[in-house]
């Protein structure tokens, strides 16, 4: 069994997506750019005297901005929460109580992080898929885009939008670079969640979806070895025969009879072919 990394010469792994800090961190980079975009639309004075002008109209361009200001606040909370900051911390910078920070935030972060915790249903490799996730958190290899936009998308978006002003960046990707992305190794950890929804979605074991699951635990395996050799963390012990193990367990449940005309005894046969499969890999 060879000791290097499959494909070690291929083109580079794709970005993993971005985290939940992460997305929270892209809704207040927006809602600073809209406060930001605003306030230098009515810096400007030569419009004053335009018979356009209405009496009222710069304390209603005042109380617009206030309104964005305070939607920034909001989503300043649900970043300080994502990156566990406490409430009686959050209250302390607002100049309250813990219990007042609670009060007037509380809803938005439980709204923010519902469909994280316990979305509609879950991309095939196990990540939130939910309607209600800013920018649709991100879409699957194959899937359509988001008709609202991508987190992707939106950060590449923000970084033009810094970079156009002159003296505001001094890097090509103010906003994207410092965005954190979910590791190899948590996205593992999502296939595995993945795994048991289904299990408690199905009332007959899907077998070609539970291959596709093996199959993918084993390229982000592949994917683990890579980095390792490329200065990422070391691997454990056992590595290289859990990823021929994961590999082989696909097979065989690939090579099982399609769900339909098969009895439940061929389909207990094919876990335990799987399971035959895994113990062989692993005693060579």
């Amino acid at each position: 069994m060879t000791e290097t990394s499959p494909q070690a010469d291929a083109t580079p792994d794709p970005p993993h997506p971005y985290t939940p800090a992460a997305l929270a961190r892209l809704m207040l980079s927006e809602a600073h750019r809209d406060v930001a975009e605003a306030a230098l639309n009515r810096i400007g004075t030569e419009g004053d005297s335009s018979d356009t002008i209405a009496p009222g109209d710069f304390v209603r361009e005042a109380a617009e901005l206030i309104r964005l200001a305070e939607a920034a606040q909001r989503r300043a909370v649900i970043y300080e929460r994502e990156r566990g900051t406490s409430w009686e911390e959050i209250g302390e910078a607002l100049g309250t109580t813990r219990q007042s920070a609670h009060t007037k935030f509380a809803e938005y972060v439980k709204a923010w992080r519902e469909p994280l915790d316990k979305p509609e249903r879950l991309h095939p490799d196990g990540t939130p898929d939910d309607r209600r996730i800013p920018y649709g958190a991100r879409y699957a290899p194959g899937s359509a885009e988001p008709a609202n936009g991508s987190a992707e998308k939106t950060a590449r978006d923000l970084d033009h939008w810094l970079c156009r002003h002159d003296g505001w960046a001094d890097q090509e990707h103010p906003v994207s670079d410092g965005l954190p992305r979910h590791s190899t190794i948590q996205m593992a950890l999502f296939v595995g969640r993945a795994a048991d929804r289904m299990r408690r979605d199905h009332l007959v074991p899907d077998l070609r979806a539970e291959a596709d699951l093996w199959d993918l635990r084993a390229d982000l395996q592949e994917r683990m070895l890579r980095e390792s050799e490329h200065g990422g963390d070391p691997l454990p012990n056992g590595f290289h025969q859990s990823l021929a193990s994961d590999r082989a367990r696909a097979k065989a449940l690939r090579a099982a009879p399609d769900y339909g005309s098969v009895a439940w005894d061929e389909v207990l046969n094919a876990h335990d072919a799987a399971r035959t499969a895994t113990q062989t890999e692993r005693a060579e």
